[in-house]
């Protein structure tokens, strides 16, 4: 009866515990083209452009796009004069207004219109959307300049890490020119007015350091699930363990507070990479145009929906936070202080017995 007893504790605390593992394993989608097309989000987001300044800053940008898109066409495609080689939609569209970016941890799907474009790895990026940009675009290029048996994901990741080298070095050259009154900010942005250009330059360098804030933060988040997933792991082999240890009727000191102690590390990080989430998403909705067009954003860029990985996110944080007691009544229900303590009862109500008789 006891070991019965033992068992069905076991269980209930082992199905909790494989239950928010196997939860985690959605965030491991969008990462691959191939194999079972499935992507569980934790957001999607599109380019749109509500405002004078958006639109301007989003043709700008296609303008260029379609400009090297030639160029790599003419550098790809050697001797080939079929004009549909240069038709729109063999360019560059990663600020086509139909593309939908659907995000996750570590990796991430593009697709245009109904039709799924590709999925990848995005590296120690995480869930940083310039970087899905950037990415996106050498990914194209590399369509464009490359015969299909090269590997596309290569130009992708040097592109990533040419912007990431760019803003590190850019941010700390503007630091230092504010020390000289933005006077080499002045030059690069066109020197006109001295007021205007002081205010221009103050929003350059502001804008730079928005995009190093999102790099740094995202790729903490991204260590920061690793890590998360890893103590996951740690839990659900310290509760095998521990009901190995139970089946042959022995109590442990150890393993207690091995499981004690992991529990709470994971709750931590669970509660923190959700927190974090949830301060970026509600971030990027503040670039998201509003309702009202006369009170929208002048950077109102993107269109931003809340994806089911993240719903999965929370319907984990809610199971872990019942794990936590349920491994502290256990582990201290089995621990070996309480078994030497009810040891000593039994061998008092014995000794009790015996001199009654």
């Amino acid at each position: 009866m006891i070991v019965f007893k033992r068992f069905i504790v076991w269980s209930i605390l082992f199905g909790i515990t494989i239950t928010q593992f196997l939860l985690y394993l959605p965030n491991f989608s969008c990462m691959v083209s191939t194999g079972v097309p499935l992507c569980t989000a934790q957001f999607n987001f599109s380019i749109v452009g509500t405002s004078n300044i958006t639109r301007d800053f989003i043709d700008s940008i296609r303008e260029f796009l379609r400009l090297i898109s030639y160029l790599a066409l003419d550098m790809g495609w050697v001797g080939a004069t079929d004009p549909k080689f240069y038709n729109e939609e063999n360019l560059v569209d990663t600020f086509d207004p139909d593309n939908v970016y659907k995000v996750n941890f570590f990796g991430y799907c593009k697709k245009s219109g109904y039709h799924r474009a590709y999925c990848v790895q995005n590296g120690n990026s995480g869930m940083d959307i310039l970087s899905v940009l950037v990415r996106d675009v050498g990914i194209q290029l590399a369509k464009l300049s490359s015969f299909p048996a090269n590997n596309t994901k290569v130009l992708g990741e040097s592109l990533v890490l040419t912007y990431h080298l760019s803003l590190s070095s850019l941010r700390r050259f503007l630091k230092g020119d504010s020390r000289n009154s933005n006077a080499f900010s002045k030059i690069l942005l066109g020197a006109q007015d001295p007021g205007m250009d002081d205010d221009r330059a103050n929003k350059f360098g502001k804008g730079v350091d928005i995009a190093y804030v999102l790099k740094v933060f995202n790729q903490i988040l991204f260590f920061w699930q690793v890590g998360e997933f890893a103590s996951s792991f740690v839990c659900l082999a310290i509760v095998l363990g521990f009901g190995l240890v139970l089946t042959f009727g022995k109590r442990h000191r150890l393993l207690p507070v091995m499981l004690k102690c992991s529990s709470s590390i994971l709750i931590i990080g669970a509660s923190l990479t959700l927190l974090g989430s949830t301060i970026y998403f509600l971030s990027l909705k503040l670039l998201e145009p509003s309702h009202d067009y006369s009170q929208t954003s002048d950077w109102a860029l993107l269109q931003v929906t809340i994806g089911s990985g993240f719903i999965i996110c929370c319907a984990r944080y809610m199971l872990q936070l019942l794990f936590l007691p349920v491994t502290f009544l256990a582990a201290n229900h089995y621990s070996n202080g309480r078994d030497v303590k009810e040891g000593n009862d039994d061998g008092s109500v014995d000794s009790i017995g015996k001199d009654a008789f």
